[in-house]
């Protein structure tokens, strides 16, 4: 993809997903779970957290031209992160989790805007495995942490709302 279509994409997403929570009160929000035992101020912290490691990894490329990977070996030690991520923002007001939430996206897409496309479109040179059969360019670890992980949550909260009245189901806009 170009970056205009991953920003095209990004804030699609993006916006899906406040189309989604846009009819949620704040109170319902921070503290009836919507996934497992997750809130919806869990999940907010839980997507700001990974637009921040898509954030860190564009930072990481700009600055020494490969970004540094994070070191988990499956989805059991993503999952152990995810938990610890949720868990230090559990305390947080939903103010605070939501503020978190707007300027990472917002951070994010100022750092895609300053990508071209061949940088996007590179393939990153070892630490990143080099033989899985899709090349591991930065506009896959973009892709991952962003446009492609949202929709699934976007998902899970439209199938929340409505089982329990809040919100409205959102029409995507032809692409």
């Amino acid at each position: 993809m170009t970056r205009n279509e991953i920003l095209k994409v990004m804030h699609q997403a993006h916006a899906d997903f406040l189309a989604v929570i846009a009819d949620i009160p704040d109170d319902v929000m921070a503290t009836r779970p919507v996934i497992d035992w997750w809130t919806l101020k869990d999940l907010l912290g839980h997507i700001a957290m990974w637009y921040a490691v898509g954030l860190k990894f564009i930072r990481e490329f700009q600055q020494d031209g490969v970004p540094k990977p994070l070191g988990f070996q499956d989805d059991a030690a993503i999952d152990a992160h995810n938990k610890r991520e949720v868990a230090l923002r559990r305390d947080w007001s939903l103010a605070r989790v939501r503020a978190e939430f707007d300027a990472a996206f917002r951070d994010l897409v100022v750092a895609v805007e300053q990508l071209n496309d061949a940088q996007l479109r590179t393939q990153l040179p070892a630490p990143w495995p080099q033989t899985e059969p899709q090349p591991v360019t930065l506009e896959r670890l973009i892709a991952v942490n962003t446009y492609e992980h949202l929709p699934e949550h976007t998902e899970q909260i439209r199938r929340w709302n409505q089982s329990r009245g809040y919100g409205h189901p959102v029409a995507r806009a032809p692409a």
